[in-house]
């Protein structure tokens, strides 16, 4: 939402340019979510649109790729996501979660990239995005992967103050609500049911989780906490912390890769690649 150049963005790229950008080494990210229910007023794809709207800003600051998302994660639970009872929330167990992104991470590597930084928006993915990561770096000791399983900034008194002035309910409360509702308010308001946009609270909060699923742990809308506070002028600000924070990361992993002077940086020399595939191989 700036006049920065524009990000370079994997799935509008065409083959030629991403093996160039993988053979000058620039850092992909991978954004990872979840398709889960975000209480009454925003869409179920909230978990794995706003990363990538994030790591697009990102793109226009500093060199990098952002790359293929994944648009499913593991379980939703009740006191971070609202649960598996609601509809439209379509998960994946642990084991195929962990292959699929240990094969897209193949995949990228076979496409010849290099530096890799896995981004996870969805709570639940936690430790599992590592799995794969560290596997695929044991066996391909040539690549760096660097795994942020916490998208979210450093929420200091004073940022507290300017998102939640009544009080800071805690990350964990904090699924559909004044953070993810205002990204999207700022990003694409459109999207954004105001008029079914309401206060709730779970009647359980606690630090362990209930198998068969107590719904009292979540709520009725799907909110674990109230959205009414977000505004378009706080999705702002935290567009601007979270991209802070992941070019930070990049900057200090991936150094020799820095800020753009330009548009898409894809200037390399463009050639075929050393192998035999063809292009439709190169997209499978």
């Amino acid at each position: 939402m700036t006049n920065d150049p524009e990000p370079s963005v994997f799935q509008e790229m065409t083959w030629e340019e991403i093996s160039a950008a993988a053979r000058a080494d620039t850092p992909i990210v991978i954004p990872i979510g979840a398709t889960e229910q975000h209480g009454r007023h925003l869409p179920v794809c909230t978990d794995w649109v706003l990363p990538e709207r994030i790591a697009r800003e990102a793109g226009r600051v500093r060199s990098l790729i952002v790359g293929p998302f994944l648009p499913f994660g593991y379980r939703s639970r009740p006191g971070s996501g609202g649960g598996q009872h609601f509809p439209g929330t379509v998960s994946l167990r642990a084991t195929t979660f962990m292959s699929l992104l240990e094969d897209v991470l193949v995949e990228l590597k076979r496409c010849g990239f290099r530096n890799i930084v896995v981004y996870n928006w969805h709570f639940e993915n936690k430790g599992f995005v590592y799995e794969p990561a560290y596997l695929i770096s044991g066996q391909n000791p040539e690549l760096k992967v660097v795994v942020i399983e916490d998208a979210m900034p450093d929420f200091t008194p004073e940022r507290q103050k300017a998102i939640w002035p009544e009080g800071f309910p805690g990350l964990a409360l904090e699924h559909a609500a004044v953070i993810e509702t205002s990204l999207w308010m700022y990003h694409e308001p459109s999207v954004v049911r105001s008029d079914r946009m309401a206060a709730d609270a779970p009647q359980r909060v606690v630090n362990h989780d209930v198998v068969p699923i107590d719904t009292r742990m979540s709520t009725a809308s799907g909110s674990l906490s109230s959205p009414v506070a977000a505004s378009a002028e706080k999705g702002r600000l935290l567009t601007e912390w979270l991209v802070e924070r992941l070019i930070a990361v990049v900057d200090e992993e991936f150094p020799n890769h820095g800020r753009h002077t330009g548009g898409r940086e894809v200037d390399h020399e463009l050639h075929q690649p050393e192998t035999t595939e063809s292009a439709a191989d190169l997209g499978r």
